[in-house]
């Protein structure tokens, strides 16, 4: 059986050492979730995780528009005087963005299912970077009560 010369892969000097092949660390992601307060969650160890500075609390958030519902909610930092900016505030040992009314009025019925984003870096260019938040499908609340829907 004859191989083909471009199917072969050559070793070098420095292939031969006696070392463990580096492995990259895993990427670690965040997740994060909506509180039944309206309340967008950063827990201590996100903060940290992501590089979130707290003396820099001002964030513009937004979506997508799409016809059926919310995929990803956006954070994009900004400064204190900008009209469009929520604050980061603290909250026991983490921090949280209140977005109770935006919340709502996108549709998250977060008081009955509880909603998990995974974070990733979002490069919104002009050399601007914040935070793409991923939904997970939505969970219902454990020990949610039988309220009537609206």
């Amino acid at each position: 059986m004859k191989v083909k010369p471009n199917k072969i892969r050559f070793f070098s000097p420095e292939d031969n050492t006696d070392e463990a092949p580096k492995v990259t660390p895993k990427e670690t992601s965040f997740t994060t979730s909506v509180t039944k307060t309206g309340r967008l969650a950063f827990p201590q160890k996100l903060m940290e995780g992501l590089s979130i500075d707290p003396s820099k609390p001002h964030y513009k958030v937004g979506t997508v528009n799409r016809r059926k519902g919310v995929k990803a909610l956006y954070l994009i930092p900004t400064e204190a005087g900008d009209s469009e900016a929520f604050e980061l505030s603290k909250t026991g040992r983490g921090y949280s963005i209140p977005l109770k009314g935006v919340l709502q009025k996108i549709g998250l019925n977060f008081q009955d299912h509880e909603y998990t984003f995974t974070i990733n870096p979002y490069d919104y260019g002009d050399g601007i970077s914040g935070f793409e938040l991923v939904s997970d499908q939505q969970t219902p609340r454990s020990g949610a009560s039988d309220a009537s829907e609206e």
